[in-house]
């Protein structure tokens, strides 16, 4: 992804958390890790960079497809997805994790013309929570200082 694209979702992230805090609203962030499916299966379909990036172009046309119009999604550098939820709880955002784990599952099994449904790893974080918004904040640095 490139660093506007990346650095724009940061931005966004950044006001709709100051916007929950304010508003007491929920909001969510989902971190579909894509690293481990790269590395092995995903190989034998994309071995250059603009394969990756055309890969993961694909994967949010088709995420943004099965999502809310309010929903914020980006890819990042370090091979994840990442997804923005506004006005969703933890129990929303997990119900929603397993909806989009399935999609992405499906996704790359059609990708690979295979059979074979992989198993995509899930971080979910949310506010308010009893970590905080600190916690949230930190969430997002942590996960944008690695894809700058």
């Amino acid at each position: 992804m490139d660093a506007n694209t990346i650095l724009r979702f940061r931005d966004i992230a950044l006001i709709e958390l100051k916007r929950a805090e304010r508003y007491r609203n929920f909001l969510s962030l989902l971190v579909l890790n894509l690293s481990e499916f790269l590395s092995t299966a995903g190989r034998r379909k994309i071995t250059s960079d603009e394969d990756t990036t055309r890969f993961m172009e694909s994967l949010i046309d088709r995420v943004q497809k099965g999502a809310r119009e309010t929903d914020v999604i980006s890819g990042t550098r370090n091979a994840s997805l990442v997804l923005l939820l506004p006005e969703t709880n933890q129990v929303g955002a997990e119900i929603a994790g397993k909806r989009f784990r399935k999609l992405l599952s499906e996704f790359l099994a059609d990708y690979l013309d295979s059979d074979y449904r992989f198993d995509i790893p899930l971080e979910i974080t949310s506010f308010p929570d009893q970590s905080g918004l600190k916690h949230f904040t930190n969430r997002l640095e942590t996960l944008f200082s690695s894809s700058s």
